[in-house]
């Protein structure tokens, strides 16, 4: 697991069109090393993205803005090892919880979601796209970063 660099656009942006069917662009993963909010978190099999994820963290909350795991590779715990990544480094930014929003259609990852400790606090109707289908807003708290003797840090 390692952090997005600006050079990985084009492989996030091509597997953004293999997973979504409303797909952001390369300029929307271009400047992640320069943002103050988002950060990136990329899984590589060998020299090939098996996936990512964009975490925005603002005002002591955390958000997981897209997530996503090439079709040929899931099922080995990408998924779970990226949302680890998220959660952790939404601590450490200061977030007390976090937040997503998800295709109510989209089963694998909301077992994701829930197994990741998240319940749905919503749905925002018909907000989808390609095809119309409401979102599932869903959040959960984040516990503090503690050290080697319990002490919150």
């Amino acid at each position: 697991m390692c952090l997005l660099k600006n050079g990985d656009a084009p492989a996030v942006a091509a597997l953004e069109t293999v997973c979504f069917s409303d797909p952001w662009g390369e300029p929307e993963f271009a400047s992640l090393e320069e943002s103050r909010l988002d950060k990136g978190f990329a899984a590589w099999v060998g020299e090939t993205l098996a996936g990512y994820a964009i975490l925005r963290t603002v005002a002591g909350e955390g958000e997981l803005l897209r997530i996503a795991v090439r079709p040929d590779v899931r099922g080995r715990g990408i998924a779970r090892k990226l949302m680890e990544q998220v959660e952790r480094a939404a601590r450490e930014a200061g977030a007390d919880s976090l937040f997503l929003e998800v295709r109510a259609g989209n089963k694998p990852a909301l077992a994701l979601y829930r197994a990741s400790g998240f319940e749905e606090n919503g749905r925002r109707k018909d907000y989808y796209r390609f095809p119309t289908e409401d979102a599932v807003l869903m959040e959960r708290s984040l516990s503090p970063l503690e050290d080697g003797d319990g002490v919150s840090i």
